[in-house]
């Protein structure tokens, strides 16, 4: 009986240690040692965000965030905010944030080089960021990422514009809202169609990861 028991531990012990070297990034791979080169990384892990190893989280104050990114940066307001509402732009971090009432209530981590709609705003992307503790490059596709990162997309938000990630976070819900078109299977050929399921397959690279806070209804 004690062999039984002995062996089940064993198979216990083993299962763990595998799921744990799945979860755990390669940081001796020529990838990662490659990101760590980077004059600017940015690890987006659930509640915890780091920016070359220095912590920051919405709610800060700008003088905060400051501390953490520098003071060189643009900014940009109209007259669909309000007063208090105004975006400010580090573009060489590829980083945006909305403050509202002198609080960060928006971040935008762009991993691909863009213009944005705001006037003379050219967003410079990242080589590679961490997410979910593995790394993100500029070109992969979302499904080369879920299956790098070995999740699924039974475990996110799809939506055409892209998908989402929550997080429980000091009683709040975190979210992370990729922008990368999804598209959908057909039905139907002509003007005469319906969607099908979200073509999973062969998606696209992820243009900006958008973190904020979800509002109760």
């Amino acid at each position: 009986m004690k062999q039984y028991v002995y062996l089940i531990v064993i198979l216990f012990l083993t299962s763990c240690k595998t799921s744990i070297k799945k979860e755990t990034k390669d940081t001796n791979s020529p990838a990662y040692k490659a990101f760590m080169a980077q004059k600017h990384r940015f690890e987006l892990n659930g509640c915890e965000l780091t920016y070359n190893g220095k912590p920051f989280r919405l709610g800060m104050s700008l003088k905060e965030f400051e501390k953490v990114f520098g003071n060189k940066k643009s900014s940009y307001s109209n007259e669909y905010y309000d007063k208090d509402t105004k975006k400010y732009f580090w573009e060489s971090l590829g980083l945006e944030i909305t403050v509202s009432k002198s609080f960060v209530k928006h971040i935008y981590v762009y991993v691909n080089t863009t213009y944005l709609k705001y006037p003379n705003v050219h967003m410079k992307g990242n080589e590679a960021i961490v997410l979910n503790t593995f790394l993100l490059h500029k070109t992969d596709k979302m499904h080369e990422y879920v299956k790098r990162a070995g999740t699924s997309f039974d475990a996110m938000g799809i939506t055409s514009s892209g998908y989402m990630l929550t997080y429980p976070c000091n009683n709040k819900e975190l979210v992370y809202s990729l922008d990368s078109p999804v598209a959908y299977h057909r039905k139907g050929g002509g003007h005469l169609y319906i969607s099908g399921d979200w073509k999973l397959e062969d998606t696209h690279t992820i243009k900006s990861i958008h973190i904020y806070e979800k509002q109760e209804a």
